[in-house]
């Protein structure tokens, strides 16, 4: 994995030198003719340079006996409280008195010196640091730039640097062979690359070993601000055998810092996934395969008609995206050509020009440890073949009998379980289904991953809550596709894909993302059969239907044959009732529960097992919503046959299918 990142922050043509990082700057103070001009910034989007003086924190914690000074600060670029002596102010302009911001004060001042410390030991190869250490050692000139500071809002940890004259200081290589020089001389950085006794753990080359690794800071999702150690030798346990620190996992200075600066490239624009972030990199062919990544996490981002259609054009190879397009033209091809990929591994072919591979790290944030959740390799037609597989495998058919809307990775991770109470913080809403995240993944990208068992049992308790409050069936009563008919869709999804998956994997039959009246399990036949009696009654113009679910979906669905039979002799009285106006109706009626009766064979099961109970919920809902789009499709047919009537018609009666009518 590391030596993976070391190819790619090579590839990405990224910082990777010991000493130097990528900083983002929200302030720039302005140095000519020996003054303080005035600052730029706004406070809340910065300026990003991709080589800045940087230190590890053990050359921190060294750095105050090389200066003489009590703190340590960074060389250039610090922030606004180190350098302008700029404290917390209230929202009046005051200075806030409470003691944490008087301790974080006063650790500013500490760290001033060094700061101005490290201005002048370079100002002897750096003419131009002479000029701003004038200017910051004159309290007029520091007054000024903390009073330019806070009239435009820069909170004291707000990172600061200069530029002098027409010099932008970050921005210009004058300061560099200082920099590596000092660094040599104050913390004893050889090149850990010129041959030493241990073999490097990214390149198998004999280097000298880093002591520690560089932290990164991008990762966020349980991550403390001042950054997380993917690798660290922080324990006793790391002293054994005579080995030290780094020595105990040799990687050079060097290739720590490509390792680090790759993946800090990759968590910026990482797709956040529940409480962790998918890093994603290929060898090659990057725009197709983030497209396929991205279209995991948002499917809509590959569209509809990509993922429906089977004839579009091969993949052109030649196709070039030029570096100096917008963000938004090369987003819009990469989405032409992930589309393109996805069509061809969905028509069976594999072009031999698809040779690409992908590389995919799920990583989180343990306070300071940067914690590894999962690390898949694999070919790019591969990954293209599994995100169009596990499209297929969560398809299902919604109440206009079409296929519902293919669900967000996110969406699908959160539906598992009941809404989101409005006073529940959403890293308390995460912890319960925590244990989900990593193994939907992994189904995700690997179609003989199976869905995790628990996902089911979340969702059957989610679902069964849902069904007998009545919830259910108000959701599915209202016109159009909201929220609430979604969850309902990305649950059903749910079950009929851990259903297909272990099909697929252990051998049976597979389920069908409709009614299935061939389906061999009578739990599913229990299901199709509940809603229809449900659906008689409901039928006879009672208004009670949502009443029978919830008073006997929770019985029937684990005890059935306790249930069934009574609904079904209940069922006949309602029937005749039907039958004297409607008897077309009943007639229909009638033969789909004998239908359903038929595939059960001579009785309901006594009890179901909570995946039988799963399969009882698919049976209820895509009969329902089989039931729900034939009467729309018949009471559209009737409407168009009234608008342009043909030359003879059947009778009413034998036409009526809707309730009531």
């Amino acid at each position: 994995m590391l030596a993976a990142l070391v190819r790619q922050a090579q590839h990405a043509g990224l910082t990777v030198e010991p000493g130097f990082a990528p900083k983002e700057i929200r302030w720039m103070a302005h140095v000519s003719g020996g003054k303080l001009t005035g600052v730029v910034g706004d406070g809340r989007t910065g300026t990003s340079y991709p080589r800045c003086p940087e230190m590890s924190q053990p050359e921190l914690m060294a750095l105050p006996r090389v200066l003489g000074k009590p703190q340590a600060a960074h060389f250039l670029a610090d922030t606004c409280g180190v350098l302008a002596l700029l404290p917390a102010l209230d929202r009046d302009g005051n200075v806030k008195t409470d003691d944490r911001s008087q301790a974080d004060l006063a650790k500013f001042v500490e760290k001033h010196p060094s700061y101005l410390e490290l201005l002048r030991r370079a100002s002897a190869n750096v003419p131009e640091l002479t000029e701003l250490l004038s200017v910051l050692t004159d309290e007029t000139q520091l007054a000024f730039l903390r009073a330019e500071l806070a009239r435009n809002g820069a909170k004291p940890n707000d990172k600061l640097s200069f530029t002098v004259g027409d010099t932008d200081l970050l921005g210009s290589d004058l300061w560099h062979a200082w920099w590596r020089s000092f660094r040599r001389e104050a913390f004893g950085r050889a090149s850990s690359t010129d041959g030493g006794g241990m073999l490097d753990f990214t390149s198998g080359q004999p280097v000298t070993p880093a002591n520690t690794h560089p932290k990164l800071t991008k990762l966020g999702v349980g991550a403390i601000a001042m950054g997380a150690s993917l690798v660290g030798y922080d324990k006793e346990a790391f002293g054994s055998y005579g080995l030290n620190a780094g020595e105990n996992g040799a990687v050079s200075a060097e290739n720590a810092a490509a390792y680090r600066a790759a993946l800090e490239n990759l968590l910026e624009r990482a797709l956040i996934l529940g409480q962790m972030k998918v890093a994603a990199w290929f060898d090659h062919r990057q725009i197709e395969g983030q497209a396929l990544i991205a279209a995991i996490a948002d499917p809509a981002r590959l569209g509809e008609e990509v993922l429906e259609a089977l004839n579009l054009d091969d993949v052109d190879e030649n196709e070039v995206v030029l570096a100096a397009q917008m963000p938004e033209q090369q987003e819009a091809v990469a989405q032409q050509r992930g589309q393109k990929l996805l069509m061809a591994i969905r028509r069976g072919e594999r072009p031999e020009s698809v040779t690409a591979q992908y590389f995919a790290l799920a990583i989180s944030g343990a306070s300071g440890r940067a914690m590894v959740r999962d690390w898949k390799t694999g070919s790019l037609d591969h990954l293209a073949a599994a995100v169009a597989t596990w499209f297929d495998d969560l398809a299902i058919t919604n109440l206009s009998g079409r296929r519902a809307n293919r669900p967000k990775f996110f969406s699908l991770l959160t539906n598992v379980q009941r809404p989101k109470p409005a006073s529940t913080s959403m890293d308390d809403y995460l912890k319960p289904i925590r244990n989900l995240q990593l193994p939907l993944w992994r189904a995700a990208l690997d179609p003989d991953m199976p869905i995790p068992f628990p996902a089911v049992a979340k969702v059957m308790e989610a679902h069964k809550s849902h069904v007998m409050t009545g919830a259910f069936t108000e959701a599915l009563g209202r016109d159009g596709d909201g929220i609430e008919k979604g969850r309902i869709y990305i649950r059903m999804a749910i079950l009929r894909a851990y259903h297909v998956r272990k099909a697929r994997n252990q051998g049976g039959y597979s389920m069908h993302s409709s009614v299935d009246p061939k389906h061999p399990s009578p739990a599913y036949h229990c299901g199709r059969l509940m809603y229809l009696l449900a659906n008689v009654q409901e039928a006879q113009g009672d208004d009670i239907n949502a009443g029978v679910v919830q008073r006997y979906y929770g019985a029937a669905s684990s005890t059935p044959a306790l249930v069934l039979g009574r609904l079904t002799r209940l069922s006949q009285h309602h029937l005749a009732k039907i039958s004297r106006d409607k008897p077309g109706l009943a007639f229909r009626l009638d033969e789909e529960i004998a239908s359903v009766w038929s595939a059960l064979g001579k009785q309901p099961p006594r009890t179901l097992s909570l995946e039988e109970q799963s399969l009882f919920a698919l049976g209820y809902y895509q009969q329902l919503a089989h039931s729900v789009a034939t009467r729309k499709e018949t009471a559209a047919k009737n409407q168009a046959d009234a608008a342009h009537p043909g030359p003879a018609t059947a009778p009413q009666s034998l036409l009526d299918t809707d309730k009531g009518e």
